[in-house]
């Protein structure tokens, strides 16, 4: 087999051997292989950075003005809402959780949410943008702990090709985290902070992830990690990187499948 060189216009760069960047490759495309749906009305998710008091009068009422009240606290904080007596948890009725799972955990129906027909182009276009980070999220998160797993192996046992393997899928996993952290700000609508605070912390946790991304991507190709001690740092931050993609995909899960119990045991 083949060696194959990874261009960056530097002579010293190491030779990477053609089998594992195809192997690169075959996780990158294995993580497309989950099924993807896109986030409903950015609103229902608790976007944007309040909806006045009303809400907060409504609550205290009766009948179906009550019930709505419910419904939006659910939204707001990621929890299902109680009935009055307090006993068990029970999804408020209304048009807002039609098609609430069955065996997809609290996922919306998103055929009816697709039907966008008398919006403008420009409507469209920004719902689409928006349905695209749902499918581009799957990169970054199984390439950047991919990458931590074969650098973390590498340091370990002095293996030159699995850090090298490492650094072709920190650079796909940071492409991948740019493009989720872009066509997320189309998902939950151009806000600066919202009412629902969990929303507000993986929007810019997510802007974090895709920074750090880059910088340690750059870093990696750029021989920072030259002798023992810059190797373990370099390890060390990946592992901190990895560790914000798993809690960033955590938090993206809440608003798909259920709330902040969706990975009860």
């Amino acid at each position: 087999m083949r060696d194959f060189k990874f261009l960056t216009g530097r002579a010293e760069m190491p030779i990477i051997k053609f089998r594992t960047f195809i192997m690169c490759i075959a996780l990158g495309v294995s993580s497309l292989s989950v099924p993807a749906f896109a986030h409903g009305d950015p609103t229902e998710m608790g976007a944007g950075p309040g909806i006045g008091a009303d809400h907060h009068e409504k609550a205290n009422g009766a009948g179906e003005a009550a019930q709505n009240a419910d419904m939006q606290d659910m939204m707001d904080d990621g929890t299902m809402p109680m009935i009055p007596d307090g006993l068990a948890p029970v999804a408020p009725e209304g048009n807002h959780l039609e098609g609430m799972g069955d065996g997809h955990g609290g996922m919306m129906d998103h055929s009816e949410a697709a039907d966008n027909s008398s919006a403008s182009f420009g409507e469209r276009l920004f719902i689409w943008l928006g349905k695209l980070h749902i499918v581009v999220i799957h990169f970054p998160i199984a390439m950047i702990v991919a990458a931590f797993a074969a650098e973390a192996f590498g340091v370990a046992r002095g293996k030159p090709d699995w850090r090298s393997a490492a650094r072709i899928m920190l650079v796909i996993g940071a492409l991948g985290a740019v493009a989720a952290a872009f066509f997320g700000w189309f998902a939950g609508g151009f806000y600066l902070y919202d009412r629902n605070l969990i929303l507000t912390a993986h929007r810019y946790l997510g802007m974090t992830v895709a920074i750090g991304s880059v910088l340690l991507a750059w870093a990696g190709l750029r021989r920072f990690h030259h002798n023992r001690s810059e190797k373990r740092l370099f390890a060390v931050l990946l592992g901190l990187l990895t560790i914000g993609v798993l809690i960033q995909a955590f938090l993206g899960g809440t608003f798909m499948h259920g709330g902040l119990n969706h990975m009860n045991f």
